[in-house]
This record gives structure tokens, C-alpha cells and sequence, in this order.
């Protein structure tokens, strides 16, 4: 059995027990550093806390997702749960909701890597990233980096964050990561037994998978689901100065509705 280590969920700012609950599980790097800039307007609606992958966790889907349904478990309470997924961290949200779904509230996927299923050359291309020699890796992985990101749309202290983050991420990481991917798989039908409330964002100028057409794709079967486009934004769109994930749920009428506080008069 391959050892690993288990992930953890973190607050990234002070707890706020009284909102309903933002879980954030990250794309293939699993830090969820790549949040950052989402955290503050989000924490008016929500307590976010953000997934933490070690980089040498071997867990396959299942354990994986059971795992993330007992963090969550500790400390939902009898909140809403709301379930955010970027890319490789979306697969992972429908494995646990697939898993658990009266755990959630409200399901939220973003460039859905279960795209990578459109590209077969990428398939045979990663059953040989172990054998790549170090140097050609850390230069593939520069080269990738434009794939990943619309770099016009980011400010250049978030484009060393994305560096700083995506860079130091081992082979046998990437590679255990993306084969994953490969041996990702969700039926038409458990889609359409997922009632759980879904919102979908595509970007539109996603140079590393076709996100729009997952999402439209995802969308047919989910029976409750709703797609927010981003027409400009890239792979890693979280980072972009204009994309405010808060705006988004907000424009899909997603976004929790605030407990109303009894006025002096009627109390």
C-alpha cells in the first residue's frame, strides 16, 4: 500500500461560524494558494476554508472524495455547505457530491478537467513524464504556463504567484495528478441523479481544454445546473484582476440569502 499523506482543510482568513460554509478544493497543483484573491469577497457571504493536497498523497478518487466528505463533516455543523471546484479540484467536487450529496447545498464548478478526455494525445504524451529528464520537465512546464493562464488579464504580483505555485510541483505529482484524470469517469446517469443545485463557469478563451463545451456538455445533464461564461478569461481565471467569483454566483442568483435580522419593534 502507498503511503501518503491525508489533506486538510484551512481557514485562509478568520473563521466566521455564523455564514454558511465555502469549501474551495484546488486545480492540479492542490495548495490553493491560486484562491487568494477570491478570499476577501467571498467571506462576505461565506467561512471559507480551501483543501490542501500534499503533494505525495497517492489517494485514487474514492478515498479522496471521502476524505474531503469527512473534513467537511467536521466542521459544516448544520450550515449550508457550498462546494467550489477549479479544474483537477471540480473532478474532485463531483466525486463528493456523487458521494454525498445531501452533505451540500450548492455545487460550484470551474473549467471542469474532466475536459482533458477530448485530448488523447495528452494520454500518451503523460505515460512518459516520469521518464522526462528534470531540465526538459522544468522547461515544458514554462512553456505550458501561457496555456494555463491568459496572462494580459493578470497583475504581475498574481503572475509570480501562479509561478512560485505551479513551478515547484514534482513530476511524480504531475504525473499521479493527471492520470487521475485519465481514470476519471461520471456517467450520464449519476449526473442526472445529482439534484444538488450547480453553477457552471466556462471560460471562453481557455487555451488548455475546451471548458465552454464541458460545461454545456455537464450542464445537459445535470438537471440543475446553470452556466456563467467568462468570454476572455483563461484555464486559471480565479486570478484574473476582473473575475470576482462572488459577482458570478451573484449574477447566477446563487449566492445564500442572508439571514434577516428581526427589526427592535418586533422582537
Amino acid at each position: 500500500m502507498t503511503s501518503h499523506l491525508s489533506p486538510v482543510l484551512f481557514a485562509p482568513v478568520f473563521p466566521q461560524i455564523d455564514k454558511p460554509l465555502m469549501v474551495m478544493l484546488p486545480g492540479l497543483d492542490g495548495t490553493s494558494k491560486l484562491f487568494v484573491s477570491q478570499v476577501r469577497s467571498l467571506s462576505q457571504y461565506f467561512d471559507v476554508r480551501c483543501l490542501e493536497i500534499p503533494e505525495n498523497n497517492r489517494q485514487d478518487w474514492p478515498e479522496l472524495a471521502g476524505a474531503v466528505v469527512d473534513l467537511i463533516r467536521e466542521v459544516s455543523g448544520d450550515r449550508l455547505v457550498y462546494l467550489c471546484g477549479e479544474s483537477f479540484g471540480a473532478c474532485l467536487a463531483l466525486q463528493v457530491a456523487l458521494l454525498a450529496p445531501s452533505l451540500l447545498s450548492h455545487l460550484v464548478l470551474i473549467n471542469t478537467a474532466s475536459a482533458l478526455r477530448h485530448y488523447t494525445w495528452i494520454r500518451w504524451a503523460t505515460q512518459y513524464t516520469n521518464y522526462v529528464p528534470d531540465w526538459l520537465y522544468r522547461i515544458s512546464g514554462a512553456i505550458a504556463l501561457p496555456l494555463l493562464a491568459n496572462f494580459d488579464r493578470i497583475n504581475g504580483d498574481k503572475r509570480m504567484l501562479l509561478l512560485r505555485t505551479v513551478r515547484p510541483i514534482s513530476q511524480a505529482c504531475v504525473a499521479w495528478r493527471i492520470d487521475m484524470l485519465h481514470r476519471f469517469e461520471v456517467t450520464p446517469k449519476q449526473l442526472a441523479n445529482l439534484s444538488l443545485p450547480t453553477s457552471l463557469l466556462a471560460s471562453q478563451s481557455d487555451r488548455l481544454f475546451p471548458s465552454d463545451r464541458e460545461a454545456q456538455l455537464l450542464s445537459q445533464f445535470l438537471p440543475n445546473a446553470q452556466v456563467y461564461y467568462l468570454p476572455k478569461s483563461g484555464h486559471v481565471c480565479l486570478l484574473e484582476d476582473e473575475v470576482d467569483l462572488s459577482h458570478c454566483l451573484k449574477g447566477l442568483n446563487a449566492l445564500p440569502v442572508a439571514k434577516s435580522t428581526p427589526s427592535p419593534a418586533s422582537r
